[in-house]
């Protein structure tokens, strides 16, 4: 009699083992999944805000300041070069790599940002948490870093091209930036988003 309960108390602990591994795994599968939703959310919306700008308002604040303080994190990221002129930032620095606001007529940074304060479309690199402006949604904190890229118009040969500039987000868990949640990426031709009657744009 006590062999046989020593067997099923044995079986009913292996079993209990068993199922909270399982939930325990469930709840780390749900984490991340929710991670990975909340940054892509992120992405999105820092991707929407240049949709709606003026090609020659979109562009990177590169001042000196800035600059230095990108980390490796951001200045090695595959999305940190321009394939065509040969340049990177980790060769060339952000500031030789990436485009600030461009166009005869530009606004500044700090004009732009003040237009759309929710993503702040000319701040390279920013960090979202549960007490920033606006909040992280889930309290987790990410960093939102986005990359803007001008590409030169070809003018000789087959292949013309006007110049357009190309725009990736990139979207770190926060407490990892190692972990990549979410990344988009998308062109901007100046065709599309010239301000209406303005020449200078392009």
């Amino acid at each position: 009699m006590m062999v046989e309960l020593l067997m099923a108390i044995t079986i009913l602990v292996i079993a209990l083992t068993t199922l909270v591994a399982v939930f325990s795994s469930g709840v780390v599968g749900m984490g991340q999944s929710s991670a990975k939703t909340t940054a892509t959310l992120l992405a999105d919306a820092q991707m929407e805000t240049y949709r709606v700008m003026v090609y020659r308002d979109i562009g990177l604040d590169l001042s000196a300041t800035t600059v230095a303080g990108l980390d490796s994190r951001y200045t090695t990221d595959s999305a940190c070069a321009n394939a065509a002129v040969g340049t990177t930032c980790t060769t060339d620095g952000a500031d030789g790599t990436e485009s600030e606001p461009t166009g005869l007529v530009q606004d500044s940074c700090g004009t732009i940002d003040g237009w759309y304060p929710n993503t702040d479309p000319c701040v390279p690199s920013r960090t979202v948490t549960s007490t920033s402006t606006p909040s992280s949604p889930d309290s987790h904190p990410y960093r939102v870093d986005t990359y803007v890229i001008l590409i030169p118009a070809v003018t000789s040969g087959s292949n013309f091209q006007d110049a357009y500039k190309r725009v990736t987000v990139v979207v770190r868990d926060g407490n990892k930036l190692s972990s990549v949640l979410a990344r988009e990426s998308s062109d901007f031709a100046c065709v599309t988003g010239r301000v209406p009657g303005d020449t200078t744009d392009c």
